[in-house]
């Protein structure tokens, strides 16, 4: 499990221990082919991480992406309060572990080490978008 988070920008560089403290608010879920995990539009409080399945990215009925396993998505609800900017849909069945808003906060408020590393990410990807 720390393999998968280390390949999400956030986490790259966290150490052991704040994987670990991460893992333990991971939750796991499961969808069925054709089942929308999210719309665009839709609140954002969750970030997924494919541990098995694919799902496309849509926007406008177009396909922008299809993901597979080990590949992640919903990042930016983490840390942002901006509402989902595509829809997200199941092509398989898939497992999926997600990580809630609010556990993800409580995270940063009791660990220095995490939210160091996580806001430096959100400001350097915010410089890179701008």
């Amino acid at each position: 499990m720390q393999e998968i988070l280390k390949n999400i920008p956030f986490f790259a560089e966290l150490g052991g221990e704040d994987l670990e403290a991460i893992i333990g608010k991971i939750q796991m879920e499961y969808f069925a082919a054709d089942h929308v995990i999210f719309e665009k539009g839709d609140p954002g409080d969750i970030m997924y991480i494919l541990k098995r399945g694919q799902v496309q990215v849509l926007r406008d009925n177009t396909i922008l992406a299809t993901l597979t396993d080990g590949q992640f998505f919903g990042e930016m609800a983490l840390v942002s309060d901006e509402p989902r900017n595509a829809t997200l849909k199941t092509v398989t069945d898939a497992e999926v572990l997600t990580l809630n808003k609010d556990d993800f906060k409580n995270l940063l408020q009791t660990n220095p080490s995490i939210a160091s590393i996580v806001s430096y990410e959100v400001v350097k990807r915010a410089n890179a978008i701008s």
